[in-house]
């Protein structure tokens, strides 16, 4: 009788490039936050900085009054128990989750750790729509699966600003 050869592989990152502009940065990475845990899915949130990790925390309990989204900062311990959505501006993946959301950009093997990731593209500022243009290149070249979604506001408006 043959023997079967079984392959593990992991499965492919898919990788959404989202638009949004400057001033909605940090509240798009809210709605963000909140389909990925309406979903049950675990979310990591890299910050640009503290600061921005500081504001993202607050903006989770306040953007919505009628909405609640467990969340929390993640210092860094790996014995602290980590929320369905963590923030941290540290680039590094926290044990557990399952999607990536990048206030700028990741490196290939932080992205490749998780099955969904989120790249915001700012659509109102030159320099961040060009390095947008550039990170889809390298991603694309490293194999992940892209996608471009063009949704612009939280009223489900859809509007094609750039082409990737």
């Amino acid at each position: 009788m043959p023997h079967a050869l079984c392959l593990l592989t992991k499965t492919m990152t898919e990788v959404i490039f989202v638009e949004t502009s400057a001033n909605r940065m940090e509240f798009r990475a809210c709605e963000i936050a909140e389909e990925n845990y309406a979903r049950g899915r675990r979310l990591q949130i890299i910050a640009a900085d503290q600061e921005q990790a500081e504001r993202l925390d607050h903006l989770l309990w306040t953007f919505k009054p009628d909405t609640f989204i467990p969340h929390g900062l993640w210092a860094g311990s790996p014995d602290e128990p980590a929320q369905p959505v963590v923030i941290t501006p540290r680039k590094e993946a926290v044990e557990g989750m399952d999607s990536l959301l990048m206030m700028g950009y990741g490196e290939v093997d932080l992205v490749s750790q998780f099955s969904q990731a989120f790249h915001l593209v700012v659509v109102d500022n030159q320099e961040r729509l060009d390095g947008s243009r550039g990170y889809w290149t390298l991603l694309k070249d490293a194999g992940f699966s892209l996608r471009h979604q063009s949704r612009f506001s939280q009223f489900g408006r859809f509007r094609q600003f750039c082409q990737f």
